[in-house]
């Protein structure tokens, strides 16, 4: 899973994962990109924690993102 931090780091992801509460898929487009995100935020985040903290770039808020919801993600062209 560190590929998909990695493609966060460096633009947008399309990523489909499953809603812990709900069951139901959602797919957001998500960056950790320093244009993308607000006040220029950074932080670490290991590639062995069971979530992923994102940025959700249309709804501008932040998600974590439990690695085994994750159902596919994609790089998006900007």
């Amino acid at each position: 899973m560190s590929e998909i931090i990695d493609s966060l780091k460096n633009g947008k992801v399309e990523i489909t994962f499953k809603s812990l509460k709900s069951g139901r898929q959602i797919k957001e487009i998500c960056s950790l990109h320093p244009s993308e995100i607000p006040n220029d935020f950074s932080f670490k985040q290991s590639s062995d924690s069971e979530s992923i903290l994102c940025y959700l770039v249309e709804k501008k808020r932040w998600e974590d993102i439990n690695k085994k919801t994750i159902v596919s993600y994609k790089e998006i062209d900007t």
